[in-house]
């Protein structure tokens, strides 16, 4: 049976990416064995272009890395493989395109005097006040991130939880009401072990590995715009870097 609908309007290659993509998430693509060209060919009836069109936007989203000589795999042991050309403020939206049907609850919306080094990174003068809230990013009632966020906005931008829980990016608001967009980002990322709340946020035990990442935000004009602390599932969650030689 053809797993491809000619007539649905959507291009092949994204058919077959889309097919591939959740074999890869559930599991049932083995990690030790190659994906094709041949192979694939085989499966779907089709030519080249779009074979090879669906494997570039994998290898790019970070489901799939090539081995010199041997070929392309699957990436193994998570559901979540984050390229860096994801947009900054932007991994909700990437877990939903992806389909991982994530969820988002923000707490602790309020506006604060942040703690000296993130005041100090962020180069405030003193006594200024952030918006501050906690945003925590499950996929299937699992937690996957928990985020500690601030932002340099205007004291007129008071977003609910609510409104935070829908767009999935502050950023996007603050874009969308005031003009103000990022024009960069540094990240510092690192491992570490789960504290007893970390363990009780996430469901692991005590001590379990989970990666943090730190990301200092910049404005268009290169203006501090916000810092944020992500914890992330070490077992559940993987980068995709793509180096030049």
């Amino acid at each position: 049976m053809n797993e491809l609908d000619s007539s649905s309007g959507i291009p092949l290659y994204r058919q077959i990416k889309d097919i591939l993509r959740h074999e890869i998430i559930d599991g049932s693509a083995d990690p030790q064995t190659p994906i094709t060209e041949a192979q694939l060919l085989d499966r779907f009836d089709v030519s080249r272009a779009p074979i090879r069109q669906a494997l570039k936007e994998l290898s790019v989203e970070g489901f799939v890395y090539r081995k010199q000589g041997k070929g392309t795999f699957p990436v193994p042991g998570s559901r979540v493989h984050r390229p860096v050309t994801v947009r900054s403020g932007a991994l909700y939206q990437f877990l939903a395109d992806t389909g991982l049907d994530p969820e988002s609850t923000v707490t602790g919306v309020e506006r604060v005097v942040p703690p000296t080094r993130i005041a100090q990174n962020l180069d405030l003068s003193k006594g200024e006040e952030l918006l501050h809230f906690t945003r925590v990013i499950s996929v299937e009632g699992a937690p996957l991130v928990e985020a500690d966020v601030y932002i340099r906005a205007p004291k007129e931008f008071i977003p609910t939880g609510g409104a935070l829980e829908e767009r999935g990016s502050a950023f996007e608001l603050l874009e969308r009401q005031f003009g103000i967009t990022l024009e960069r980002a540094e990240h510092e990322a690192w491992a570490t072990a789960a504290s007893p709340r970390q363990a009780e946020t996430f469901g692991v035990p005590e001590g379990s590995p989970l990666l943090v990442i730190e990301t200092l935000f910049f404005a268009t004009g290169g203006l501090p715009a916000g810092w944020r602390t992500a914890v992330h599932r070490a077992d559940e969650f993987k980068y995709h870097f793509i180096t030049g030689a």
